[in-house]
């Protein structure tokens, strides 16, 4: 492969139903370095083309030799590349819009989740924390899901040259299930009111929203509308008995649906929990919790209690996996 010539600039751009990311990177003498990135909330443009132009007038439009961008959403190939229509964010991103505002072939877009599946073999050790025990398979695959604006799932399996091939879908949309009587009665009432419950309509930050009212309700109390942000730092004082169960629930859940993840794709590689949620509460996460439902999966216990779990600790690590496809693009 052609090595990656000085002076490169490489824009990342990481593009949530609520926010979007942008940062460049450069590749001088071997030494790759990220700018901290410009944070835009989504609702504040019209379109994506908006935004980079945002971002390119605010850095005096610099010459840009490749381009990874990610979005919340499913990628789907037509005649003229890749296209994501974003899932929780009236955006379209297509990767000839892109080549053609930024005048660079060297274009690639991916779904978020993708983006950071690709970082999990870049992580330092301080950039993860090990919830519970496991130890991993250096070459086993590896599956990464995690909770936002939507929940995101995606993975990682060794080929037969020392690399990895990338899985990504939607998995935040398949189906979830209660594991109690709470669970259950929870579920209904979610059932009631949306007619089908899937694992996003948990685990995301209208979920936990949603989880609270539902508890009010099934505990008489007056139903009070509080954001996501509230209800954690509620639940992290432990004066609002509502608050402390809605994380408990969504702990609960998390754990069954990185078990679904980790059976579904044989995960010996380890379970990888990101997204905008989970490693913003820091303690207030209950990894006992967490790791319980995680192997509570009765025949299967004994296989999963030997895959190990992590929280992403690492900032934006979207972006981190996006330099790498974009350095990647650039040896070509």
């Amino acid at each position: 492969m052609e090595q990656i010539k000085d002076g490169h600039r490489i824009l990342v751009a990481d593009i949530g139903g609520t926010h979007a990311r942008f940062a460049f990177a450069d590749a001088q003498a071997g030494v790759k370095t990220l700018t901290a990135p410009f944070v835009l909330e989504t609702i504040s443009f019209s379109t994506f083309e908006d935004a980079l132009q945002e971002v390119l007038d605010e850095t005096g439009h610099p010459l840009i030799s490749a381009a990874a961008i990610c979005g919340a959403g499913p990628v789907i190939i037509g005649p003229d590349g890749a296209c994501i229509d974003m899932t929780n964010c009236p955006w379209t991103l297509s990767e000839a819009g892109m080549s053609a505002k930024l005048g660079t072939s060297s274009v690639a877009l991916v779904n978020d989740f993708a983006a950071v599946a690709h970082a999990l073999p870049l992580f330092e050790p301080d950039e993860l924390r090990q919830i519970g025990g496991g130890v991993r398979d250096e070459r086993g695959p590896m599956g990464v899901l995690g909770a936002g604006t939507g929940l995101g799932v995606a993975g990682l399996v060794p080929d037969r040259e020392g690399g990895y091939a990338l899985i990504d879908g939607e998995g935040g949309h398949v189906d979830i299930a209660p594991a109690n009587a709470r669970e259950l009665a929870i579920f209904e009432c979610l059932l009631e009111r949306h007619g089908r419950v899937d694992a996003e309509t948990i685990l995301s930050g209208d979920g936990i929203e949603t989880l609270h009212d539902v508890l009010c309700e099934l505990e008489g109390v007056a139903l009070e509308k509080v954001g996501a942000a509230e209800i954690a730092a509620r639940a992290a004082t432990g004066g609002e008995p509502i608050s402390t169960e809605t994380v408990a629930c969504f702990t609960a859940w998390l754990g069954a649906a990185a078990a679904n993840v980790a059976l579904t794709m044989g995960a010996t590689g380890g379970i990888y929990i990101a997204g905008g949620i989970v490693p913003r509460w820091g303690g207030l996460f209950d990894g006992a919790d967490f790791r319980a439902r995680f192997e509570a999966r009765g025949k299967m216990r004994s296989y999963l209690e030997t895959i190990p779990t992590y929280v992403v600790t690492a900032p934006d690590p979207a972006l981190k996996g996006l330099f790498d496809i974009g350095v990647n693009l650039l040896r070509q």
